[in-house]
Order: C-alpha cells, then structure tokens, then sequence
C-alpha cells in the first residue's frame, strides 16, 4: 500500500497566460517539467511547471513558451503521449485535434463528433489510437497512423454526455464517465463492459495504477472510490457533514466538471471544487482544491485557490516533481510544490 509523506502546498507559481477560464491542466510526460494548458479563450499553452529561481516568493509567468492555436471554441481536454512528440486536444468545435509540439502546428484533424467533445486520451502500443469522449454520447477510437477520416470503433452505450475517459494501458481497459449516472469500463481484450450506477451526473473517472480501483466524481458533491471487480464501495469523500459542523470548509462540486486525481503514489485523492456562492456575480467565497487520505478518507490538506476564484475544474499531479498543478475560473494556473 502507498505510504503518505507530507502533502505539498507551498503555491510556488502562477500562470497568468490565458485571457478566460481554464478548463484543462496536464503535466508533459516523464519527467513533467512543462505543462500544457487548455482555456475558454480558445489557446492552448505550453509553459514550465516549476520556476527557474527558487525564490520563497510566488513566481508569476504572463508568457507561455509556446501557444497552439487552431480550435475555434473552448479547450476542454487536453492528452500528452508518453514521448512528448505529440498531444492532443478537444472543445467545444466537435474535432479532435493531434499536435506535433515542436512544430506547433495540428498534424490530424478528426471531425466525427456530433457535440462538444469534453475528454480525450491516447491508447495503444506507441499512442498510435486517439480515444475521445462527446456530448453527443459516444465515444471514438481514432487510428493516428491511418489517414481515415472515420473512427476505427465507436462505443455508443453512455445515454448523455460523455464527460471523462480514462485508459488503462495494463489492463487494455477504458473508464468512462457520463452524465447519465452510470461508469462504464470497456475491456478491449475481451468485448466486454461493465457499469456502476453512481445515480449523479458523473464528472470525472480516474483508474488506479494497479487498476483495482476507480475513482468517480459526480455532481452530489462526493467522489467515490470503487472496486473495479464488483463495483463495491471502497470509500468516499467529500460531502461531509460533520465538517460543516465544525465550522470548516466543505468540498463543493454541484454544477460543474471538476476532474479528481490519485496523488502520492495513489496515497492521496486530489480535487478541485465550486465556491459556495458560485452562481452570485458578486462572490465572497472562493473555490479549493482538497486532499485526502485514501485509506482512512480524512481531509489532509484543504488548499484555497485565491480571491475571486469561482472554481477549481481540473488539478494534475506530477509523480517525478511531487507537485501538482491546478486550472482555476479566473484564466490562472496554479503550481504547489
């Protein structure tokens, strides 16, 4: 089982890069010292995670060491493949797009979708398929060495939008997440798939590294943690009511697609959150990103994410660096080391 060092919540530094809420935060392959951000003002862009200086101030960056700049709608999920050559990214323009990062420029554009296209990710020996996950309920397995322009499968069980993917190389699996409630597991080996019934809009799906679990948040305002085997309830986290009790802050997530991730070695549960006042213009309460313990699911580090900062969508943690990265409303990104 993973040991539990101290959580990292030194704010390190700020990305000031992107003019509009960000919605995608990922770290570059092994060893993780860029990251690639994806926003609503329709840029993607690549900056250092970690400052060069080691000030004890927050260093802040206003420019990004190189933007992508194709989509014509919001960025919403952005994947990096293991060598750092390529990523690929998707919005609100129905496309999948596939990147050559030093060229800066989109080698593939796959435009099979029907709605927004909220998750994608890579899969297959060399990153060769592109996996992408739509509004309009499918999901699409995209061939990066053919020059097809049709999806080489297509799984349409999910009811509603498909909001998050996530695919286990070890287990030759697919974790989905989608607003019809249910988590569905495809194994590609087999044919077969699974599903949980979470009965919320499910916002985010999140395999462990040994693929024994899956992490699920959904729009109650809890993420679940599950047996992939037989869906049994491993532990939960967030809505809390005894916190509120105690006068401290409570993890939100009622509106919006927060992601959660495993962190520590998959010793810790990691989120983002929604302020308790989001939907008032003039918000006094401010968004936090939140730790857990996963074997006990006590509340480790509660982290807030800044005046003004309605909502936290997306967190990234580095393995290599023990940091993480955080995609915050206000156009900001915010690093903790």
């Amino acid at each position: 089982m993973p040991s539990l060092g101290r959580f990292p919540n030194r704010h390190v530094h700020t990305l000031k890069t992107h003019h509009g809420p960000v919605n995608t935060v990922t770290f570059s392959s092994y060893p993780g010292t860029y990251v690639l951000t994806g926003s609503s003002d329709r840029a993607i862009h690549l900056s250092r995670a970690l400052p060069s200086s080691n000030s004890n101030s927050v260093a802040e960056t206003i420019q990004p060491i190189q933007r992508y700049e194709a989509h014509g709608y919001s960025v919403l999920d952005i994947a990096v493949s293991a060598d750092n050559a390529r990523f690929t990214s998707v919005g609100g323009d129905r496309q999948v797009f596939l990147w050559d990062v030093e060229q800066g420029s989109t080698v593939r554009r796959w435009t099979g979708h029907l709605s927004r296209v909220e998750a994608v990710q890579f899969a297959g020996e060399g990153d060769s398929v592109v996996v992408s996950g739509s509004a309009d309920t499918t999901i699409n397995l995209w061939d990066t060495k053919s020059n097809s322009t049709k999806p080489i499968q297509s799984l349409t069980d999910a009811t509603d939008t498909v909001s998050s993917l996530h695919v286990h190389a070890p287990t030759h699996s697919i974790a989905s997440g989608s607003y019809d409630g249910k988590v569905r597991i495809y194994d590609l080996r087999m044919g077969q798939a699974t599903v949980d019934v979470i009965a919320h809009p499910v916002t985010s799906v999140r395999c462990s590294a040994d693929g024994h679990a899956v992490l699920v948040s959904s729009l109650d305002g809890r993420i679940r943690m599950l047996d992939r085997t037989n869906g049994k309830l491993l532990k939960a986290f967030g809505g809390d009511d005894q916190i509120e009790r105690l006068g401290q802050q409570r993890y939100l997530n009622k509106s919006l697609r927060i992601r959660s991730v495993f962190a520590q070695g998959g010793a810790v549960v990691l989120a983002g959150s929604e302020a308790a006042d989001i939907e008032k213009k003039q918000s006094t309460s401010q968004a936090s990103v939140f730790a857990w313990d996963v074997l006990s699911g006590e509340n480790i580090a509660t982290i807030a994410a800044g005046d003004g900062v309605k909502a936290v969508s997306c967190v990234s943690w580095n393995e290599k660096g023990g940091c993480w990265a955080s995609a915050c409303a206000d156009g900001t990104v915010k690093v903790y080391s």
